[in-house]
């Protein structure tokens, strides 16, 4: 099955808002089988609205838009699908007596009356958490449903509503299930490179998706049935582990410093970071995991020299000698916030964030991580590329990966 989702509201074009309900949808109709292929976003003009209906019925067999059913006059989107299906706009009593029942007590305006106007023949989907109501048509092989552009709206009715309604009518044929690799310290090229046999299949459908953090691998099955898929998947997964080894760390949505704090916690060990370019981005990530206080000391953001030195006891002449920016700063800081915190791991990392501050021998995205254990201390060199933002995400991507790799070796 072939869906479109089409997101009404001129704020989504030139008003700064961010169209997530579609990423929501898409995610969900995978598990029903449901596919989606397009992705549209469309201001609030009656034309152009039409315009997009029209090409989506053309081209997907199960349609879903967002926004536009709200009480003003820009909310239009009832009106277009009523025109499109050459349906009257009929007043639907459950959906006006549901509105006036979450108004109750407070000041009435008759334009709340329009949002229970649907087109004759369509089926109510209750608002959980909100006051517009949505609905869908089922007809002649074309499924069109409408939703609320609120998010936390648009979510609780499709779970509520609309996914048992798709579910009834389209679960059960087919089967599409996605698993995502994801990796870090490899290049997008060089991933293609690995397993570009696997990319020419026609089955599974397996792409690339370049982050700041990584290259994510997704792999698409689908089949008629649900042992096959998983079987297509496993397999897929295999082949492409058995290329990459541990460039992969993890799956789907999981974060490198989610897989970090697992490991630390199997194997019973306590980190502290001492961070200079990231200024506290490192700790920041770790902490974001809950229970991370089992396995993760502290950590020190130690900017200027004097807080290398001060706090960590990094030696003045270390610092002179080879600079702020070096491998051997990198080192002591780590062996320093190891002895400061007594714990097992201390990493450490600094580095030019810029935009500015580089030079010839120490450009803009030089960054060195450090790691300090009981059998001593290893340093990396990395050349980042990009702006001050994404040198310091990926120094603590790479800073994270450091801890992984010495946990599974």
């Amino acid at each position: 099955m072939r869906a479109e989702i089409i997101a009404t509201g001129t704020e989504l074009l030139v008003g700064g808002t961010l169209d997530t309900n579609s990423l929501f949808l898409s995610e969900e109709l995978l598990p029903i089988g449901i596919e989606t292929m397009f992705k549209t976003v469309v201001g609030d003009v009656e034309k152009n609205i039409e315009e997009a209906l029209h090409r989506a019925m053309g081209r997907a067999n199960v349609i879903i838009v967002t926004g536009g059913i709200g009480p003003t006059e820009d909310d239009i989107t009832r009106k277009v699908i009523a025109k499109i299906v050459k349906r009257r706009l009929v007043l639907n009593e459950d959906a006006l007596n549901a509105i006036q029942a979450k108004l109750a007590g407070r000041e009435y305006a008759a334009t709340n009356d329009r949002q229970a106007l649907l087109p004759a023949g369509a089926r109510l989907l209750p608002n959980p958490v909100g006051i517009a109501p949505g609905f869908f048509l089922d007809e002649d092989g074309l499924f069109i449903a409408v939703l609320p552009g609120v998010p936390r709206e648009m979510e609780a009715m499709f779970t509520e509503g609309l996914r048992p309604a798709l579910e009834e009518r389209f679960g059960g044929k087919l089967f599409i299930r996605r698993r995502t690799l994801r990796t870090c310290g490899i290049s997008e090229s060089a991933v293609d490179q690995a397993i570009r046999d696997i990319l020419k299949r026609e089955a599974p459908v397996t792409g690339l998706a370049a982050r700041e953090t990584g290259v994510d691998i997704r792999i698409v099955a689908t089949e008629s049935g649900m042992e096959r898929v998983l079987s297509l998947l496993d397999r897929t997964e295999s082949a492409i582990r058995k290329k990459l080894g541990d460039f992969i760390y993890g799956m789907d949505s999981q974060e490198l410093e989610e897989v970090v704090g697992a490991l630390l916690s199997q194997r019973r060990l306590r980190l502290a970071v001492a961070e200079s370019c990231t200024g506290g981005l490192i700790s920041a990530r770790i902490t974001s995991i809950a229970g991370s206080s089992g396995y993760f000391e502290q950590g020190a953001v130690v900017y200027a020299n004097q807080a290398k030195t001060g706090a960590l006891g990094v030696p003045a002449e270390t610092i002179e000698r080879y600079g702020a920016v070096s491998r051997e700063t990198a080192a002591a800081m780590a062996q320093g916030i190891r002895q400061t915190a007594k714990t097992d791991l201390g990493l450490a990392v600094t580095g030019i964030a810029g935009p500015g501050g580089g030079s010839e021998n120490k450009p803009v995205g030089l960054v060195y991580t450090a790691l300090a254990t009981a059998q001593g201390v290893k340093t990396d060199e990395h050349r980042f590329l990009g702006s001050r933002t994404q040198v310091r995400l990926k120094a603590s991507q790479m800073a994270l990966d450091m801890v992984r790799r010495h946990l599974i070796a």
